[in-house]
């Protein structure tokens, strides 16, 4: 295995993307940006949570119970502890932080959200990965290839999950069709996650699909039409995302 690092929005992300093979990454570093529980309290309370708190707490014994079925229970964690659905307003402080753990440990690949509009903690996350890789390059270091796997964007019946969005410099994906005990294993993973259920149900388990990350244009939106969270009350538009980025953008050549 080469080095690695896994860079996700929330906890789940990392099986959602690669569940099937998630054991072998043993010696990866696994970074969770979110919490996975939003201030406003709607999620906590949709599930019957007293407190944020208490939410944010479920959410990481559910990964933590995860890792340990994928054999990961010592696994390299980092948590950058932002509340869920916020990354995208901490987007230049958060490509430094990721850019100070790739010079920790050097990875030679890392997997990642690709920039698809489908919730903008992962529009987020694929924004920091890219910088990140970038202000490693304009220093001369060595920079890591950015894998990713497909989450969901918007479609022509709603929100489509597990399919990469067409560029125009197209990058060839992979495919790995999942035998049945892959999928019972995926399955297990997912089953970890009891509040998220409902979400999980939606992401197909016959394959996992991973390409090299295109180069993306953070200030343009990622498809035309309206996104994925255009349409949800997620705090976040495509339009005041692009806004944030153009923002970090200055703000990090300042830094530089």
């Amino acid at each position: 295995m080469p080095r690695a690092m896994l860079v996700f929005a929330h906890p789940d992300d990392e099986v959602v993307g690669l569940g099937a093979r998630l054991g072998r990454f043993r010696s990866a570093r696994f970074v969770h940006v979110t919490d996975g529980a939003p201030k406003n309290g709607q999620d906590s309370r949709a599930h019957g949570f007293a407190t944020v708190d208490d939410y944010r707490r479920a959410r990481e014994a559910e990964l933590g119970r995860a890792l340990g079925t994928a054999g990961l229970q010592d696994v390299h964690r980092e948590r950058l502890g932002i509340p869920d659905q916020e990354a995208s307003f901490q987007l230049a402080w958060l490509v430094r932080r990721i850019e100070r753990l790739m010079v920790e440990c050097m990875p030679e690949i890392v997997f990642t959200h690709p920039y698809e509009g489908g919730h903008p903690d992962h529009d987020a996350c694929a924004f920091a990965v890219h910088k990140a890789v970038a202000l490693l390059k304009a220093r001369g270091a060595a920079t890591p290839v950015i894998l990713e796997a497909p989450f969901y964007h918007a479609g022509p019946r709603g929100g489509e999950a597990g399919a990469f969005l067409p560029y125009s410099t197209e990058t060839e994906q992979v495919e790995y069709l999942l035998s049945g005990e892959e999928r019972r294993h995926k399955q297990a993973l997912l089953d970890c996650f009891v509040t998220q259920r409902e979400t999980l149900s939606g992401f197909p388990l016959e394959y996992e699909r991973f390409r090299v990350a295109p180069q993306y244009d953070f200030q343009q939106p990622p498809h035309e039409g309206r996104v994925l969270y255009d349409q949800h009350p997620w705090g976040m538009t495509s339009e005041r995302f692009r806004t944030l980025a153009a923002a970090a953008d200055e703000e990090l050549a300042e830094w530089q």
